[in-house]
């Protein structure tokens, strides 16, 4: 597209949060009703931190149907639809 060459940025802005607004924790593991879909999001900003140790965690659920390393299901996806949040005391 030779327009596009004339085309300047003006402004930009990068942090964008990718939030649960449930409780604001992440969401991790399969997503009912679907037996093969499973998500890790939500984590509002806490996601680089996090990533390494839900990934892992995920990957097992997926490989063998349950935690092993660290339990993750307190950050399970169907928590929203039960109406059970996850409070987390210390944050501010």
């Amino acid at each position: 597209m030779p327009a596009f060459d004339a085309l300047r940025v003006t402004s930009s802005w990068a942090g964008y949060y990718e939030m649960n607004t449930f409780d604001h924790n992440g969401l991790v593991g399969a997503v009912a009703p679907y037996d093969n879909l499973c998500t890790a999001c939500g984590f509002s900003g806490h996601g680089l931190q996090q990533a390494p140790a839900t990934g892992k965690g995920l990957a097992e659920l997926i490989a063998t149907g349950a935690y092993h390393t660290l339990d993750l299901s307190p950050l399970r996806v169907d928590r929203v639809a039960e109406g059970k949040p996850l409070r987390e005391a210390n944050i501010i």
